[in-house]
């Protein structure tokens, strides 16, 4: 039984009646969102395969505090708001996006954090496949870009917390085929990994590693100036399921 709903003894009700909360400093709670996406970056060198990113999405605030920076999209937790409402709504409202996957990061509560008043931030992590959203409001931005910008408040380092969350889950989930598009050649998916995990991996390991979580779809690419690759896809009855493998298992480069 919740405490809401929860039957009170008399003391209690005495001890809530002479409660007063305004003799407490306010705090005001928010919801950050760091939406997480791989980018295909195309050449016109047809000789030379594109290239992937990780991008972050980011809306440029309108307002004061930080009127003219980038922030991360957010909002204030409304008063019979989950945080899991607050972050639909506010991915709604400020992307254009739903029904995407995310999960709880981090919560940030530095004294400093927010120059109107106190404010505490729980974050969130996101993650799409950009080739299938589309955004309104937002723009998306390179890791390496924000790296070099000074994004309001302390998003930046919200950021590099969801790196780091990225990075440790990769080697036990199957977290980074929501950032895939539905169909993909094992090469790609290898650069997607080598993106998070900031290093190279040997192919011939990593297929080894991976291969038990793909179907092969039959086709292959056509790509001028290069040799065919075999397309694959995520095993549907595996989605959401089993770990990808160890860090070392890789045997990176």
């Amino acid at each position: 039984m919740s405490g809401i709903s929860r039957v009170l003894d008399e003391g209690e009700r005495e001890f809530l009646s002479r409660y007063h909360p305004e003799q407490y400093a306010p705090i005001s709670i928010t919801v950050d969102a760091i939406v997480v996406g791989v980018a295909k970056d195309t050449t016109d060198n047809y000789r030379k395969l594109d290239r992937q990113s990780l991008n972050i999405l980011l809306v440029k605030r309108e307002q004061y505090p930080y009127k003219g920076r980038y922030s991360l999209p957010g909002g204030f937790v409304g008063e019979k708001e989950t945080f899991e409402d607050t972050l639909k709504r506010v991915l709604s409202d400020k992307t254009g996006l739903s029904d995407i996957y995310s999960e709880q990061l981090y919560t940030f509560g530095s004294v400093e954090r927010d120059p109107r008043m106190r404010i505490v931030s729980c974050a969130y992590i996101s993650l799409v496949d950009i080739g299938r959203t589309s955004t309104a409001g937002a723009q998306w931005f390179g890791i390496e870009e924000i790296r070099n910008m000074e994004l309001a408040f302390d998003h930046n380092q919200m950021i590099e917390e969801a790196l780091k969350r990225l990075r440790g889950k990769i080697n036990y989930t199957d977290i980074v085929f929501h950032m895939m598009p539905e169909e993909f050649t094992i090469s790609e998916l290898q650069e997607v990994y080598e993106l998070i995990l900031g290093k190279k991996l040997l192919p011939a390991a990593f297929r080894r590693t991976i291969s038990d979580k793909l179907e092969d779809t039959g086709r292959m690419t056509s790509n001028a100036g290069h040799r065919p690759s075999r397309i694959f896809r995520y095993k549907e009855s595996l989605q959401g399921m089993g770990a990808v493998g160890g860090s070392d298992d890789y045997q990176s480069q």
